[in-house]
C-alpha cells in the first residue's frame, strides 16, 4: 500500500504541473484566456474517470493493479502526444467570429487534452476505491502532491525550455508507475519493472534526442517579424514570468504613437518579445541625445512640455524607450521598474553596449532600474514625483483584437490611479498612454476610471485636473495633482498642432477644436468626457454600446469592454460586421463554458444513469462512530438517519461540494495576484496553498468529529469555512493594503497564513462525504467522485464568467451559498421522529 501511495503522490504532482505547463504553452503558442480551459479540461479528465470507474467498479477491482499500470502508463506518453496533436489543428482564435467550425476545432483541442488527465485520474480513482478505507490518507496525499508539484515546476520553468518541461512530467509519470510495480505486480514484478523501464527510458530518450517544437500562431508578434528576410532571434529566456526572445531586423521599428508627420530619424532597434508578442524596442543609443529627438513626436512626450527636469517614474521598463524619452526631455532622475528580471538583464548585460548602458548598476544616466511590479512599488515607496509614466507594452494587435479581455490587471483601477496622484508633487502628472479602438472604448473606459479615483481625494476637481490627446493610433491621459493653467493648456494645444494630434479634453476645451487632424465621423472622445464630467454619468455608461465603467480591483478587467445587448443591436443593424468589434477572448470564454458543460453532462453524468444502485437495508453506521449515527432536533430528541442514500441528496452534495470549492480557489487566485504582485507566482503560492491545506483538512476530518461527537462534522466544517470566506470579503482588501508594500516573501507567507484556514476546511467536506457513502452503497463513492469533478469543470470556467459580469466578492458569496446548501443537503434523509 505504501508504494501505492507514493505512486499517487509523484502522479498527483505531475498531472498538476501538467496542468501549469499547458497554462504556459498556450500563453506562448496562442494566448493566456487558455488558461480557464486547461483548468477545466484537467477537471473533466478526472470527472469522466469516476464515471467509468462506476460503470466497471468490479472488473477494475479485480483487474487492479494491470488497470493500475496501464492508465499510468498511458498518461505518461498521452501527456506529450496529446499536445503534439493539437499543435497540428487548424484553431485559430481570431475566426471564432467568422468560421462555425472553429468552435467545432477547440472542442476537439479540447476533448484531446482532457485525455493524459482521464488516465491519471482514473489511477487515482482506482486507488480510492482500492483503499477506501484510507480515502482521507489518500486525499491528504493527493492534494499535498499536487501543491508540491505547483510550486515545483514554477521552479523547472527557469532551467528547462517550455516544451521540454512536458518530457520532465511524462519521466515523471513513468516512475510513479514503476514504484507501483516494485512490490506490488503479482508476479514476476521485475519483468514487469524492466518493461517500464524500457518503455520509459525509449519514449523518454526519444523526446530528448527530438524535442517538442513549439508551435506559435502566424498572429503573433514573433512570428509575423519572423517574416523579414533578415530577421534573426539573437537571444531566448524562459522562465514562469514568460518566454523572452530578442530579435534583430533592420526592419524593426517600433515607435508607439508616433505622429504621421514627423520627420526625425528612428535609430536601429532590436524586438524584445514576451511569450511571442507584446514587442518593446532596445533603441541603438551611442550617447547623443539629439539623435532620441523623434520619442518627442509620440503622444506619451506631451507632459515633458508642461513640466521642467522633472524626477520620473517609468512603470514598464520594457525595452528602455520610455526612458530614454526622460533622458531627451532633461529628467533629473528616473526610477525604471520592470517586472521581469530577465527582460532587464538582457538590456543591462547581452545588449548593454547596443542599448548604451542605460540600465547598467554604474550607468553614466540618472537611472536607477527596479525589478518590480508597478503597483507592489508604487506601495512601497514614500518618494514622490513630478512625473509618472505607464508604458505601453501590449502590442497593437493583440488590443485591437481583443486578446486581453480576460486578463487581471491592478494597474488600471480606480484604486490604482488614486495611489498614483497621491505618489505626485503638487503639480505632478500621470501620464498613461493606450492604443486607440475603433469604435472608441479604452480610452474612454480610462478617462472614466480616472475621474472615479479623483473623485475619491479630497479637493479633487476632476474636470479641471485631466487632459486628453490622441493620434492616429494612441491617445495619451494626462492626470495632474492641482489643476491644470491656462498657460498649460496653451502648451498642450501646441504640442498637438506641431505634430498633427488632436485634443480631446482639457479645461476649457472647444468642440471645434477636438477632431481635426485624425478626424472620426463625430468628436466621440471630446463628448463622451462632457458626458462622464458634468452630464449624467450613470445613464452615459448605460447607453454607450461597450461597457466602458471604470474597472476596479474588486472587478480589474480593464481590457473586458463586451455588452452582450448592445451585441445583439449592432448584429441587428449591420450583420456579422459588428462581430469583430467584440474581443474574441471573451466569446472564447463562453464558448469553453458551453462545451465544458455539454462535456461534462455528456462524458461524466449522462453514463452515471446507467448505474444502478443498491442499498444496503442494515442498521445504518458510519466510520464516525460504532453507534447509529443520530441527528439532534429542534426538542432535543435524537432522531436516526435512514439507512437509505437518496440520489438527490448525493447529487446535490457533491456537485455543490465541486462548484463551492472551484468558486472560491479561482476567485482567490485572481484576487491574490494583487498581493503577490507577479501572476504566475500568485497561481503557484494560491494553488500550493489550497492544495495542501485542504490535503491536511482530509487527513483531519475524522478528528472534528472525534472533538465534537455530537455534531455533525460535515456541518461543522462547512459553517467554519462559510464565515471564514465571508470575513475575508470584508477583510482582504484592507490586509492588502497593508502588506502591498512589504517583501515577497512576508507576502509569501501572509497569502499561505490567509489562505490555510479557509482550504484547512474546505478540505474536509468531501472526504466525510465519502466516508458517509461507504456502509452504505460502496457504488455511489465513484458517482460521487463523477458529480464532484463535473460541477469543477463548469465552475472552474463559470468563476471567472461571474467575476468579470460582477466582480470577486459576489462570485465568493455565491460560493459561501453554494457551500450553505451542501451542509442542508448530507446524503442522508431523515426518517420519522422517533418518541
Amino acid at each position: 500500500m505504501t508504494s501505492y501511495f507514493l505512486s499517487i503522490f509523484l502522479l498527483a504532482g505531475s498531472i498538476i504541473a501538467y496542468e501549469i505547463v499547458l497554462v504556459r504553452l498556450f500563453s506562448i503558442a496562442q494566448w493566456h484566456h487558455f488558461a480557464h480551459m486547461v483548468i477545466s479540461l484537467a477537471l473533466l479528465g478526472f470527472g469522466a474517470s469516476g464515471s467509468v470507474i462506476a460503470l466497471t467498479q468490479r472488473f477494475l477491482n479485480r483487474h487492479f493493479h494491470t488497470v493500475y499500470t496501464i492508465s499510468g502508463l498511458l498518461y505518461a506518453i498521452s501527456a506529450v502526444c496529446c499536445f503534439a496533436i493539437i499543435q497540428h489543428i487548424p484553431f485559430n482564435p481570431f475566426m471564432l467570429v467568422w468560421q462555425p467550425s472553429q468552435i467545432g476545432l477547440l472542442c476537439l483541442q479540447y476533448l484531446i487534452l482532457s485525455i493524459p488527465f482521464f488516465f491519471g485520474a482514473v489511477c487515482i480513482g482506482l486507488a480510492s476505491t482500492r483503499f477506501n478505507a484510507r480515502v482521507n490518507q489518500l486525499y491528504f496525499f493527493d492534494l499535498i502532491a499536487a501543491g508540491v508539484g505547483a510550486f515545483g515546476i514554477i521552479f523547472a520553468m527557469y532551467v528547462i525550455p517550455p516544451a521540454q518541461n512536458l518530457t520532465l512530467i511524462s519521466a515523471i509519470g513513468f516512475l510513479s508507475v514503476l514504484i507501483a510495480n516494485v512490490r506490488n505486480a503479482p508476479r514476476g514484478h521485475w519483468r514487469h519493472a524492466g518493461v517500464i523501464v524500457g518503455i520509459g527510458a525509449t519514449f523518454t530518450g526519444w523526446l530528448l534526442l527530438q524535442p517538442l517544437e513549439l508551435k506559435i500562431s502566424p498572429y503573433k508578434g514573433l512570428n509575423s517579424t519572423l517574416n523579414f528576410p533578415d530577421a534573426e532571434i539573437l537571444n531566448t529566456r524562459h522562465s514562469s514570468l514568460g518566454l523572452v526572445n530578442v530579435v534583430r531586423s533592420q526592419s524593426i521599428r517600433a515607435v508607439p504613437g508616433l505622429s504621421l508627420s514627423s520627420q526625425h530619424t528612428i535609430p536601429p532597434q532590436l524586438g524584445v518579445f514576451t511569450d511571442a508578442d507584446a514587442m518593446t524596442a532596445i533603441a541603438d543609443f551611442d550617447g547623443d541625445v539629439s539623435k532620441l529627438a523623434y520619442l518627442d513626436d509620440t503622444t506619451s512626450a506631451v507632459a515633458y512640455h508642461l513640466l521642467e527636469t522633472p524626477r520620473v517614474l517609468v512603470l514598464g521598463a520594457g525595452g528602455g524607450s520610455d526612458v530614454l524619452n526622460a533622458l531627451y526631455h532633461n529628467a533629473d532622475s528616473i526610477d525604471a521598474v520592470e517586472l521581469n528580471p530577465q527582460v532587464v538583464e538582457l538590456v543591462a548585460r547581452e545588449h548593454g553596449e547596443f542599448a548604451g548602458h542605460i540600465y547598467a548598476p554604474d550607468s553614466p544616466y540618472p537611472v536607477r532600474v527596479h525589478i518590480a511590479e508597478a503597483r507592489g512599488f508604487i506601495a512601497s515607496r514614500e518618494t514622490k514625483y513630478e512625473l509618472i509614466q505607464l508604458a505601453l507594452l501590449d502590442s497593437v494587435g493583440a488590443s485591437a483584437a481583443g486578446t486581453h479581455a480576460l486578463s487581471e490587471n491592478y494597474l488600471y483601477t480606480v484604486e490604482a490611479i488614486t495611489e498614483l496622484v497621491k505618489h505626485l508633487t503638487d503639480g505632478g502628472i500621470v501620464s498613461i498612454t493606450r492604443w486607440l479602438k475603433s469604435p472608441p472604448r479604452d480610452m474612454l473606459k480610462l478617462f472614466a476610471t480616472a475621474v472615479e479615483a479623483l473623485d475619491q481625494i479630497e479637493g479633487a476637481v476632476p474636470a479641471e485636473q485631466l487632459a486628453l490627446i490622441r493620434g492616429w493610433r494612441t491617445g495619451t491621459l494626462l492626470i495632474k495633482n492641482g489643476r491644470f493653467e491656462s498657460h498649460e493648456t496653451d502648451a498642450i494645444r501646441r504640442f498637438c498642432a506641431e505634430r498633427s494630434f488632436d485634443t480631446a479634453y482639457y479645461p476649457l476645451l472647444e468642440a471645434s477644436e477636438a477632431n481635426r487632424y485624425n478626424q472620426l465621423a463625430e468628436p466621440i472622445y471630446f463628448r463622451a468626457a462632457q458626458e462622464i464630467l458634468f452630464g449624467s454619468r450613470a445613464d452615459f455608461y448605460d447607453a454607450y454600446p461597450f461597457y466602458v465603467r471604470p474597472a476596479t480591483d474588486n472587478r480589474p478587467y480593464f481590457f473586458q469592454f463586451a455588452r452582450f445587448d448592445s451585441l445583439f443591436k449592432m448584429v441587428g443593424t449591420i450583420g456579422r460586421n459588428a462581430l469583430p468589434f467584440v474581443e474574441w477572448g471573451y466569446l472564447l470564454l463562453l464558448a469553453t463554458l458551453i462545451q465544458a458543460t455539454l462535456a461534462g453532462l455528456i462524458l461524466i453524468l449522462l453514463p452515471l444513469l446507467f448505474v444502478r444502485q443498491r442499498l444496503t437495508q442494515a442498521e445504518p453506521r458510519t466510520d464516525w462512530g460504532t453507534q447509529p449515527l443520530h441527528h439532534p432536533t429542534e426538542t432535543g430528541i435524537n432522531t436516526p438517519y435512514d439507512a437509505n442514500i437518496k440520489k438527490w441528496r448525493v447529487l446535490t452534495y457533491f456537485l455543490c461540494l465541486g462548484a463551492g470549492f472551484m468558486l472560491i480557489e479561482m476567485s482567490f487566485i485572481q484576487k491574490f495576484i494583487l498581493l503577490l504582485s507577479y501572476p504566475t507566482y500568485a497561481v503557484a503560492v494560491v494553488l500550493c496553498a489550497f492544495l495542501i491545506f485542504a490535503g491536511l483538512g482530509s487527513l483531519c476530518c475524522h478528528s472534528l468529529k472525534n472533538t465534537f461527537p455530537q455534531r455533525n462534522p460535515i456541518r461543522l466544517a462547512v459553517g467554519a469555512l462559510s464565515l471564514i470566506a465571508f470575513l475575508y470579503v470584508w477583510i482582504l482588501p484592507h490586509v492588502f493594503d497593508y502588506f502591498l508594500a512589504s517583501r515577497d516573501t512576508l507576502k509569501v507567507i501572509v497569502s499561505i497564513g490567509l489562505i490555510a484556514p479557509l482550504a484547512f476546511f474546505m478540505g474536509m467536506p468531501f472526504p466525510l462525504g465519502i466516508t458517509l457513502l461507504k456502509p452504505h452503497s460502496p457504488n455511489l463513492t465513484a458517482w460521487a467522485w463523477g458529480i464532484n469533478g463535473c460541477a469543477s469543470v463548469v465552475s472552474a470556467i463559470l468563476a471567472p464568467c461571474l467575476a468579470i459580469a460582477y466582480g470577486f466578492n459576489t462570485v465568493i458569496l455565491l460560493a459561501i451559498g453554494v457551500y450553505l446548501i451542501s451542509g442542508l443537503t448530507v446524503p442522508f434523509s431523515r426518517s420519522r421522529r422517533v418518541h
